[in-house]
């Protein structure tokens, strides 16, 4: 009985607490907006003020002085005025991003035993009153970091590198919407969380589901790891690999908020689905999307044809550009003219003139760069004699009044570019005689692009590679190559390698390590997506010195359904039932195949029956059920999941396809149905 009253009492001293804070939100919301209208009405009275007032004399120098001054004087007016716009507005955004949930943990600490225990609630944002009170804490900002240890007693956080000591007296876990507390927990290790238990239950959607209120210990580890040059995430299948890159992203701008830009962080993603399917996470916490590309995406940046398939051969031809290239002598063959509409502003002659003169430097960026300089001197002379003598026939022209009227003006800003990209260059024709080789690879191409002129990415301060696993060697040294000034995080895990010959974690570690960067490797052995039952029947597929440390945190679930039919008609009615039974409201499922020889198989298979079939660039449904190929399917997780074609014959005990049913078993969260037209494959034979 005195523990029910305890309960109760707390329970009404929080939901005290919640209903202050929400109201003292709104009171900020509203005096927030009319601060900001304020502002506007300012600024358009003092621009119209300057409109009336400023007096644009320049009869004499003195004159002139004086209008400068006043000028700046308003200018700068203005400009203040717009600061505290921003300001306001942001304030006013991290206000209203607290509203639905105002916080969700609360933390109380002792910093010193002479000294009373203090209380901190973690939000989403930050938020102070009018007095500079601490109303919400960032869930980013250091003394967060105690919540999340998962260590009552004593413990500590870090503050611009020094620890400080700390006694955990309560860690409390809310379930409030806006204004109304639910529930609390009382919690002090990860496998006694509610609030995880319960949003790992939710039905999985078209979007990636925020981890912020459940952020595990492992998981917080490399949320918050100290800046490295090259961070190496290795985790199983449902680890929250995906959910820790974004949340590491908003960690990196929280902490680093006035040196680091959104376009100065890279995400490279293989899957154009994933893109979409994880493009709210970080706007949610209050930070914009960073860069995001998939490798097709990087090339075409770079105007590269991203058609046609890797070569294995690829690193060895990167051994022999950077050992011959330095002798190779460009000459009229490696080069194209440049021409301003129909007239020739520099001939290839003339280009390979600029470079004999340079003999003595080694083909290679300096010498590119030299020449560059030179050939932009020459552009400007030349246009300029194309200018007067055209000058003629533009004066003859009557509408042409306006100088920017004028072709050659209008039109040197593109020659200018297109040699500082050294669009001069042939770089196919340079490749295929320094190789021997009638065709480059993309990646080929784009490696002696970047060797020959030394072109790279100065500003991009990190570069995150998630699915690591499935990117080659020699695509990982052209990213190494070109964002050369970055810092790496790789995310993957080496038994969802579904392609051939991609990278080995060994070697991944070797690249960087043999220019003597730190390379840090963190592991991550828990899964969280799916249930117990699925965990299993994944995890089964991983060799023994692994599996024994893995584990699944999910409550008990549906046991696997495993049919193997010895008659088509019954696969084909078996099949047909699966897709009707899920195919609902209530959730998202999927079909998973290899490829799109799969993708057809289904089309005769099912008829008119055939789900929606999900394309690259294309987003997945809230609810219903999909079909897609396994490669669509990385990254993503899904209620159900119907493998319809695991046939001793699809599926042969090689490491590819155990990799391969590794990955689409590990897509479900609740249920995995495994279907095979005749004997099933023995990778699963031997797990059941």
């Amino acid at each position: 009985m005195h523990d029910t009253e305890t309960k109760d009492t707390i329970f009404q001293e929080e939901q005290a607490h919640l209903t202050g804070l929400y109201q003292q939100l709104i009171d900020m919301q509203q005096s927030l907006r009319d601060e900001l209208q304020e502002i506007s009405r300012k600024a358009a009275e003092e621009k119209s003020q300057q409109s009336e007032d400023l007096n644009y004399n320049f009869h004499n120098d003195e004159e002139g002085q004086e209008t400068l001054i006043e000028f700046e004087t308003m200018s700068r007016a203005v400009a203040q005025l717009n600061i505290d716009s921003q300001s306001v507005s942001t304030r006013l955004a991290d206000v209203q991003r607290l509203l639905p949930r105002p916080y969700f943990a609360r933390i109380t600490v002792q910093f010193d035993e002479d000294e009373a225990p203090e209380d901190f609630y973690i939000g989403a944002a930050s938020c102070t009153d009018a007095h500079h009170e601490q109303l919400v804490v960032d869930w980013r900002s250091p003394i967060a970091e105690v919540y999340y240890n998962h260590e009552n007693g004593e413990t500590s956080y870090e503050v611009d590198g020094r620890k400080i000591p700390v006694t955990l007296k309560l860690r409390r876990q809310f379930d409030i919407t806006r204004n109304v507390l639910h529930a609390y927990f009382d919690t002090k290790v990860a496998l006694e969380d509610p609030l995880l238990i319960r949003s790992l239950t939710r039905k999985r959607t078209d979007k990636l589901q925020s981890i912020t209120e459940t952020i595990q210990e492992e998981q917080n580890k490399i949320i918050r790891y100290p800046d490295v040059p090259v961070l190496l995430v290795a985790g199983i299948a449902g680890s929250g690999k995906t959910s820790i890159l974004l949340q590491r992203i908003a960690y990196l701008f929280y902490r680093q908020r006035k040196t680091l830009r959104p376009e100065q962080v890279a995400l490279i993603t293989l899957n154009p689905v994933f893109q979409q399917y994880i493009d709210h996470v970080l706007p949610e916490m209050g930070e914009a999307n960073p860069v995001t590309m998939t490798w097709s995406d990087f090339l075409g940046s770079l105007k590269v044809d991203s058609r046609g398939e890797a070569d294995l051969t690829e690193v060895e031809t990167f051994r022999t550009i950077d050992a011959e290239l330095p002798s190779l002598k460009i000459e009229d063959w490696a080069l194209k003219n440049i021409n301003l509409k129909k007239s020739r502003v520099l001939s290839k002659k003339q280009i390979a003139a600029v470079l004999r003169t340079h003999r003595t430097i080694p083909t290679g960026s300096r010498l590119m760069q030299t020449t560059v300089d030179e050939l932009l001197e020459r552009a400007k002379k030349n246009a300029l004699k194309l200018e007067r003598k055209q000058e003629q026939d533009f004066t003859k022209d009557a509408d042409m009044e306006d100088p920017e009227d004028n072709p050659v003006e209008n039109q040197m800003g593109g020659i200018v570019e297109r040699i500082r990209s050294f669009d001069w260059l042939d770089i196919d024709a340079i490749g295929k005689r320094l190789l021997g080789k009638e065709e480059l690879t993309p990646a080929e191409y784009i490696y002696l692009k970047l060797t020959l002129t030394g072109l790279c990415d100065r500003s991009t301060k990190y570069v995150i590679v998630d699915e690591v696993q499935d990117y080659t060697e020699a695509q990982l040294l052209v990213l190494k190559k070109y964002f050369r000034r970055a810092h790496f995080m790789f995310l993957g895990d080496e038994f969802q390698s579904i392609h051939r010959d991609t990278i080995t974690f060994k070697r991944l570690r070797e690249l960087f390590l043999e220019e003597q960067k730190e390379v840090v490797e963190l592991p991550l052995l828990t899964s969280y997506r799916s249930s117990p039952e699925i965990t299993g029947l994944f995890t089964g597929l991983l060799p023994e010195e692994t599996r024994v440390h893995t584990s699944s945190v999910q409550r008990p679930g549906i046991e696997p359904e495993i049919k193997a039919f010895a008659e088509h008609e019954a696969y084909v009615e078996a099949l047909r039932e699966a897709i009707h039974a899920h195919n609902t409201e209530d959730g998202l499922t999927a079909v998973i195949v290899e490829d799109w020889t799969g993708i057809n198989h289904m089309m005769r298979v099912l008829g008119d029956d055939m789900p929606r079939v999900i394309r690259q660039y294309e987003a997945l449904p809230k609810s219903g059920i999909v079909l897609m190929e396994l490669k669509l399917a990385k990254g993503l997780e899904f209620d159900t999941v119907i493998l319809p074609d695991v046939t001793a014959e699809d599926y042969p005990d090689e490491p590819m396809f155990r990799h391969r049913l590794y990955t689409a078993i590990s897509r479900a969260t609740e249920r995995i149905i495994i279907l095979s037209d005749g004997v099933l494959s023995p990778i699963i034979r031997s797990l059941i």
